[in-house]
């Protein structure tokens, strides 16, 4: 028998509201805040708390970790209830946990954690007579920023035109690097542009996060039906930090289309 995790945000079995906490507290401040989790199925369920740590790629892969175990972690500070408890079928049900910084003058900048609440593994058998079993989990990230620390700042990287082997499809890749102290979530346009200086095509970009330290990747397909004298491309990056705010231009770059 092999056990089967469906994780972050899956459409079955529990979900969570609201899925994210941003919170900002100065050194030696608490918040309790509440998060709700509700059952998509008829039958109770045995839902087991966690904290996990976890950190991003450039790709937007997530690796969930132990606990404390990353430089920015903020699973140390948070404190909340671990019993299981049961989930009624087709119920909800409150979680409250206590965010508490300590009173540490060197702290600064972003941290984070995550609340993960699971079902426990239940045994299934396939159309084959094979048993497996399968767990869901939903995750709740909880971001803190120090109150008054805050930094924020993004660099745009290395914007290049890239031609697939297989298909010969082109793309347009860029890297945002996170310069500053605090989390960014990035939103953004790409545009292309005709030899007469005008925009013949533009595409939104869906949001993305960027850790502290962090490194996020673009990689982004040009439309098929491009019209013959487009001659550029531009990628424009809007970051916004844990309140809003960025306090500088929106990242810019550009590159002639081979």
């Amino acid at each position: 028998m092999f056990l089967l995790l469906l994780s972050a945000y899956a459409q079955m079995g529990i979900g969570v509201s609201p899925p994210r906490f941003d919170l900002t507290l100065p050194p030696g401040g608490e918040v309790t805040r509440t998060l709700t989790i509700f059952s998509r199925e008829g039958e109770a369920q045995q839902i087991v708390p966690a904290v996990h740590d976890w950190l991003m790629d450039a790709n937007d892969r997530i690796e969930w970790l132990p606990p404390a175990t990353i430089p920015y972690s903020a699973a140390q500070w948070l404190e909340m209830t671990l019993d299981p408890f049961a989930l009624q079928g087709h119920a909800t049900k409150t979680v409250r946990f206590t965010l508490r910084l300590p009173e540490d003058a060197g702290l600064n900048g972003t941290y984070w954690t995550a609340i993960a609440l699971a079902t426990e593994a239940r045994p299934h058998t396939d159309a084959q007579g094979k048993v497996f079993a399968t767990r869901v989990r939903a995750m709740v990230i909880v971001y803190v920023t120090v109150q008054g620390t805050e930094q924020p700042g993004a660099e745009l990287q290395g914007v290049t035109v890239v031609t697939g082997e297989e298909d010969g499809r082109r793309f347009l890749v860029a890297d945002v690097a996170n310069t500053g102290n605090v989390y960014l979530r990035l939103n953004g346009e790409l545009r292309i542009v005709d030899s007469a200086g005008e925009v013949v095509r533009r595409a939104q970009l869906p949001e993305r996060v960027l850790l502290r330290e962090g490194l996020v990747r673009y990689r982004l397909p040009f439309p098929e039906d491009l019209p013959q004298d487009a001659i550029l491309a531009q990628i424009e990056i809007q970051p916004k930090g844990p309140a809003g705010g960025y306090g500088g231009p929106p990242l810019y770059g550009e590159v002639a289309l081979p």
